[in-house]
């Protein structure tokens, strides 16, 4: 598996394996999944009933996802999971290589069964959306069909063990047999494997980047229209990221000026 370059970041390595025409993207997220629980600890967060866990999973599965991608784009999943009451989402940024996400079990709206949507944003305003439904509370699962569905080509991933995890996916002309059954242990020969040196590796950390002036700028436009209700006679209101779910106090002299 790869190694960890400096503190906090994954390196993510990624292989085309040619004779079977597949890209295999692997990392150990260790050090991803540590700074998770900094960040929920920091803002007071304890997640129940395997919550935790979950989120885990999305993370890896959707920067295994992102890797797979071009280096411009931006990937953002959310999935509901109907029975638990639960939103789990997740954002990666492959510019920055920066990545975050949230638990959400307060106001979730039944929609009648288990949903994932994916959203791109790459270079030129390209914005894409696609949304899947899905049976069970697999995650890893869930992702992979996704991919069937969505992606329309098929993909597997795999707990390597401890906070390893891999993506397979088909590229053209693919040997699906092989994509279908090969195991745990096949994968794991061929990431060790020193002939097949990583076509490229990619660097992710757990880092929102969020701060006051960019939430207030993300919420000027619907805000702007009534700062007074908003305010009242106070000269803070404390507001929480979307993405990360960290309380930030916004003063109101951010939404000063014109609107955008």
């Amino acid at each position: 598996m790869s190694k960890v370059a400096e503190e906090g970041v994954v390196l993510v390595d990624c292989r085309f394996v040619r004779e079977r025409n597949a890209l295999l993207c692997s990392a150990d997220f260790g050090p991803l999944f540590m700074d998770m629980y900094l960040h929920l600890g920091q803002n007071g967060v304890v997640l129940g009933g395997g919550a935790d866990e979950k989120l885990k999973l999305l993370l890896a599965a959707l920067v295994l996802h992102a890797a797979s991608r071009p280096q411009a784009d931006t990937c953002a999943w959310t999935l509901h999971l109907e029975s638990a009451g639960m939103n789990l989402f997740g954002v990666v940024e492959n510019p920055t290589g920066h990545v975050t996400g949230q638990v959400f079990t307060e106001h979730i709206r039944p929609v009648g069964g288990n949903v994932l949507h994916a959203e791109l944003a790459g270079p030129g305003g390209l914005r894409r959306r696609s949304s899947v439904d899905f049976k069970g509370d697999d995650i890893l699962l869930a992702a992979a069909d996704y991919y069937v569905r969505s992606e329309q080509r098929p993909a597997r991933y795999f707990g390597l063990g401890g906070d390893q995890f891999a993506l397979l996916t088909a590229q053209p002309d693919c040997d699906t047999d092989w994509l279908e059954s090969v195991d745990r242990n096949g994968l794991v020969t061929v990431i060790r494997d020193l002939t097949r040196a990583p076509l490229e590796r990619r660097h992710y950390r757990f880092c929102c980047g969020c701060s006051p002036a960019r939430v207030a700028g993300v919420l000027a436009p619907t805000l702007r229209g009534d700062l007074d209700g908003i305010f009242g006679g106070d000269a803070h209101i404390t507001v929480a990221c979307p993405r990360c779910g960290t309380r930030h106090e916004l003063a109101r002299g951010l939404f000063d000026g014109p609107a955008s």
